[in-house]
């Protein structure tokens, strides 16, 4: 991992938050998959359940960047979950003082 941390510009100062971040987004991802299937559960006797609010198609879940988005067979459209968002953004970045520092000096 220290490879791959120093491929992408990260020195061993902010590999301590890089990790930290990892383990929260990880354990938020755990969160967003369980809350996920019991929405499944009872969404299934729903029949709005996984339709587009654009265009009422059928909706698929497709991964990126390590979530499960939604999205529309037809107007292929994209759509988050709750605290999805949150997550994807939050895996983009690292956080903590140095990564506020990174982004002040990348400017």
């Amino acid at each position: 991992m220290a490879k791959e941390l120093s491929e992408h510009g990260y020195d061993r100062e902010e590999e301590y938050f890089y990790k930290k971040n990892k383990e929260l987004l990880d354990k938020m991802r755990a969160e967003l998959d369980a809350k996920r299937a019991e929405q499944e559960a009872k969404g299934a006797q729903n029949p709005h359940w996984m339709k587009c609010p654009k265009c009422g198609q059928d909706m698929e879940e497709v991964p990126l960047a390590g979530i499960k988005a939604d999205q529309c067979t037809n107007c292929m459209g994209i759509y988050f979950d709750k605290g999805e968002l949150e997550l994807l953004l939050g895996s983009q970045e690292p956080k903590g003082f140095l990564g506020g520092l990174k982004r002040l000096f990348k400017r």
